[in-house]
């Protein structure tokens, strides 16, 4: 599946027109009809705009303006009209590790591209860690990159104050001719060519005493995103984002139907109606999860084929052999030996 085919929230692109001061834009007449039908889909903050329409819009308003840093700026201020549910919900949270919480679980509503992961490491550093692409060196995918990270760092400072400290910013990409703006906008030191891309800040954050939120407000705010949730489930495809949840351990491999439902924020019985529209059914993804990342730990790691079925959350040996003939026709140590002599050649 090509990665690069999904949507952004208007909720990340808005800023960008306002900083820009581009209101003519909609009257511009050699505008394409990628960027005419974006346009009048910003007029709704919750609405979702293609990747590829998101990105023509963005390479053409840093054309307009001259201003290749447009995308490392924050919005100027919190505009209620302008602001998506997920915004109200962060900003209503009680303190940044109930925001974060929110963020991890709804992050898909800003982008399906998204997954958002909060860690600590042994120094009480939080680090808020975003996706890295293959193609994160490209131009599209750096201003992407970027407008998430503003977006992230200026909600956070609305909810915790000014004063709230960033200990450091790790990017994928190299540097470029604008870095200062990086550092400058984004009030931090910024690590170029990492291998993570994050926001770290230090866990007092976590539980400083913000305010106190009508608890009636904020079960009303997280009622209408975990509906956008459901509703985003329904609409795109649920195997595709049950595998991606798979990979990136944000389910077990021996989850069960249930467990798998709450994740979504649906029922068991409509997880199965809808895989079942989808031609598949969740032990299907589960052996395609656990194939992909045999085949990966067979190419890349020495551990035995015991291991590996071990690992993946198989019994044994056996199961993993039975998968691999059915589905590649070859068995694991076929596929490793034939694979490691493939990657051999091609490195000679």
């Amino acid at each position: 599946m090509n990665m690069e085919k999904g949507y952004v929230s208007t909720a990340l692109i808005r800023p960008l027109l306002e900083n820009a001061g581009a209101r003519s834009f909609e009257e511009m007449p050699d505008a394409s009809e990628g960027i005419q039908r974006v346009l009048k889909q910003l007029k709704d903050p919750d609405s979702r705009i293609s990747i590829e329409d998101a990105d023509e819009l963005i390479g053409q308003l840093i054309q307009t303006t001259g201003n290749e840093a447009l995308c490392v700026q924050p919005p100027h201020k919190f505009n209620t009209h302008s602001s998506c549910q997920l915004q109200h919900l962060f900003l209503c949270s009680n303190t940044l590790r109930e925001a974060l919480y929110y963020m991890e679980k709804f992050s898909p509503l800003l982008s399906d591209l998204l997954e958002v992961n909060v860690t600590r490491t042994r120094d009480n550093i939080i680090k808020i860690k975003f996706p890295v692409h293959d193609n994160a060196f490209l131009a599209s995918q750096r201003h992407r990159t970027e407008i998430i990270i503003s977006i992230m760092l200026n909600w956070m400072r609305q909810l915790c104050g000014a004063e709230l400290e960033i200990v450091g910013i790790n990017v994928p990409f190299p540097a470029t001719q604008y870095q200062q703006q990086h550092s400058q906008q984004w009030r931090t030191t910024v690590q170029y060519n990492a291998d993570e891309c994050s926001i770290q800040l230090h866990s007092k954050w976590l539980d400083e005493g913000l305010h106190k939120t009508n608890p009636h407000i904020l079960s009303m705010m997280k009622r209408e995103v975990e509906e956008q949730y459901r509703k985003l489930a329904r609409s795109g495809s649920l195997a595709e984002r049950i595998r991606k949840a798979l990979m990136q351990d944000k389910i077990r491999l021996n989850a069960n139907q249930q467990e798998v439902a709450n994740y979504f924020h649906i029922s068991a019985r409509t997880l199965n109606r809808h895989l079942h529209r989808e031609n598949t059914s969740l032990k299907q993804i589960v052996t395609q999860v656990r194939l992909e990342t045999a085949k990966q730990m067979l190419i890349a790691s020495e551990d035995s084929i015991e291991q590996i079925a071990l690992q993946i959350g198989l019994s044994g040996r056996r199961t993993l052999d039975r998968i691999f003939i059915k589905e590649v026709n070859q068995s694991p140590a076929q596929f490793r030996q034939n694979n490691r002599h493939h990657a051999m050649a091609v490195g000679h």
